[in-house]
């Protein structure tokens, strides 16, 4: 038993220095389009992506499975799902903004949270 939690403690200390050490973090994020203009009756969509842009000026894609959530400023304008499509479900403007933290390395579905600084990158959205 002794050798087990010695072995596990190790294993779990390398892959937690793995994450993070010598990876680049994400310094920005673009929205594409900025600015776009859908109906509100009846309801238009829109679909924005996220770029990001990294330390070592490398960049990407960015998708749920790297942290990335999106917000749409006014929910009462348009509404924005998980993969970045939006809504206009009223007569308005409102600002669509996508966030990720900046270490995408160590977001992981084991129950680590991924503390590092958060990155956003907006749009608007013209709901007419």
């Amino acid at each position: 038993m002794k050798y087990f939690l010695c072995g596990s403690l190790l294993f779990l200390a390398a892959g937690l220095f793995g994450c993070g050490a010598g990876h680049a973090r994400l310094t920005s994020i673009t929205v594409a389009p900025s600015s776009a203009t859908a109906s509100s009756s009846p309801q238009g969509t829109v679909g924005f992506t996220a770029t990001g842009t990294f330390t070592d000026h490398t960049s990407r894609e960015l998708h749920l499975a790297d942290g990335l959530e999106w917000k749409s400023s006014s929910t009462v304008v348009a509404t924005i799902d998980d993969t970045g499509e939006a809504t206009c479900v009223a007569l308005g403007s409102t600002t669509i903004t996508a966030t990720a933290p900046a270490d995408l390395q160590i977001t992981a579905s084991n129950g680590l949270q991924n503390t590092s600084p958060k990155v956003s990158g907006t749009a608007t959205l013209n709901c007419t």
